[in-house]
């Protein structure tokens, strides 16, 4: 290998590349985006498996614990993580004239991570759920809700659709914020200018009277109490 500066190099000092299926880093926005769809798709994915399994869709194997309890406390979950993103981007927006995506990287190469941690979400609230409505863990993969490769391929589809819509709330809302921010401003502003006003007008004759009682006093000391 030849260099400009140093001439011929030995190939042992040859730079190691990069492979092109490496994934890079994920901020913290982007990895909090990645914990909200895996929340959100655990929960809707979740009762739809099991109502088919229930229905017999999947034959007379036993796919489900029969159990949904889980299934809005995590959706609840997944919702308060997305207000919690929004409320984020619109407290950014208050301080910044202009905001970044809110996605740098690709969402296909979110879809990875989405994927394990939708499945690893999926098994605890699973095993948790059975361990307090059973009282015992039911092994198998019963966690999935239906066999294998439908399970997987349901899962996939759900993180994927929910991974798209999340994705474009973010962006659209990271757009509309300044505006939004530039609007709660003005309103605070208008309420402020009206509470000063409020305040001088009421406290305009409250001046006169001092000044009328003031200027009625004179010259004269003003009165002492004598002890007699």
């Amino acid at each position: 290998m030849f260099d400009v500066n140093t001439g011929f190099l030995p190939s042992s000092s040859k730079r190691p590349r990069v492979p092109g299926f490496a994934l890079p880093r994920a901020s913290r926005q982007e990895r909090a985006f990645c914990a909200t769809v895996a929340v959100l798709a655990a929960a809707l994915a979740d009762p739809c498996l099991e109502f088919a399994s229930n229905a017999g869709w999947f034959g007379a194997g036993r796919f489900t614990d029969r159990s949904m309890a889980d299934v809005l406390p995590t959706l609840l979950v997944g919702l308060f993580f997305l207000v919690v993103q929004l409320l984020l981007i619109l407290r950014r927006a208050c301080t910044r004239p202009r905001l970044d995506e809110a996605l740098r990287q690709p969402l296909a190469a979110l879809l990875p991570s989405i994927f394990m941690l939708q499945l690893a979400l999926l098994f605890v609230i699973e095993s948790i759920e059975q361990r307090a409505v059973d009282g015992h863990f039911l092994g198998g993969a019963l966690w999935l809700g239906a066999p294998i490769p439908i399970a997987l391929a349901i899962h996939a589809l759900f993180a994927t659709g929910t991974a798209f819509l999340v994705a474009t709330t973010l962006r659209e809302f990271t757009r509309r914020a300044p505006a939004l921010a530039a609007a709660v401003r003005l309103r605070r502003e208008i309420r402020s200018a009206r509470a000063t006003s409020t305040r001088r007008s009421f406290a305009a004759p409250f001046a006169t009277l001092s000044d009328l009682v003031c200027g009625s006093v004179g010259e004269r000391a003003p009165p002492m109490r004598v002890i007699a």
